[in-house]
């Protein structure tokens, strides 16, 4: 069977069809277009079609390949954390924006339900800032961990399991981060099934109206940041900006309210 044989016969949308020969070939997506007529190794074929029935079977295509790009670096992904978004891109950014203007090496940064730590590696590959990534989660933790060696950030980094704050009475930090679960409740079945049936739903589920954890990250933060610290959160219900005083709101591409901040 060659390399066009094989994406022919796989049902799936083609580009993941692609990403999967590539994770399957080590092939790069023009050398299979180059080598399309080329026979595809037993061994090959065999894991590109295990990818295929994954897929077939709802699995997010981030799983199967195990790894995943966010803000340009390398993430691991699988099931002990939520898969890394574009749209959490932005939090980020907008964290950057604020570190660089003040300029002030070796802030202490808290990213708070961490997951795959995605937000805080980020930050700490392109800002000379130390990080506390805190979860409830120790599977997310671990996930965490092995990303911050992926990405040679260890040194900077330490990990805390904890409910929001309650592992980190007395600390305060310059800086905290923080995407939690923002879904309603009442929403959850109507989720993708990729979503639902194969990431963590303690991850998403926000309570009853999906400002649950807000209404306590909002609080508590006043006590865990330093004078002229400034809290960043990513939202999904829009009254989420409403919440905190003085708030500046990024939008999405799209136009919805996506990141709001401010100063303490």
């Amino acid at each position: 069977m060659t390399l066009r044989e094989a994406l022919h016969q796989s049902s799936i949308p083609r580009h993941e069809a692609i990403a999967l020969m590539s994770h399957a070939t080590g092939l790069s997506s023009t050398e299979i277009a180059l080598k399309s007529e080329q026979a595809l190794r037993a061994s090959c074929e065999a894991l590109f079609f295990v990818g295929v029935q994954r897929r077939l079977r709802g699995e997010p295509l981030q799983y199967i390949l195990g790894q995943w790009s966010f803000m340009g670096f390398d993430f691991n992904t699988d099931a002990r954390a939520l898969i890394p978004r574009p749209e959490t891109e932005i939090l980020v950014q907008t964290v950057l924006d604020y570190v660089w203007h003040v300029n002030r090496p070796g802030l202490h940064v808290l990213d708070l339900c961490a997951g795959s730590g995605c937000i805080g590696i980020a930050l700490a590959r392109l800002a000379d800032i130390y990080v506390t990534a805190a979860d409830i989660s120790q599977d997310a933790l671990s996930l965490a961990a092995e990303n911050a060696a992926l990405n040679h950030v260890t040194e900077r980094m330490c990990f805390v399991q904890s409910d929001l704050f309650e592992a980190l009475v007395g600390e305060k930090f310059d800086v905290i981060v923080s995407n939690p679960p923002y879904i309603p409740r009442g929403e959850m079945d109507a989720l993708a099934f990729e979503v639902r049936d194969f990431e963590p739903l303690n991850a998403l589920d926000g309570g009853t109206d999906g400002c649950d954890l807000y209404r306590r990250i909002i609080p508590e933060s006043l006590r865990h940041l330093n004078a002229g610290g400034a809290l960043f959160l990513e939202i999904g219900p829009p009254e989420v900006a409403d919440m905190l005083p003085g708030a500046q709101v990024v939008n999405d591409y799209t136009g919805r309210k996506r990141v709001v901040w401010a100063c303490v």
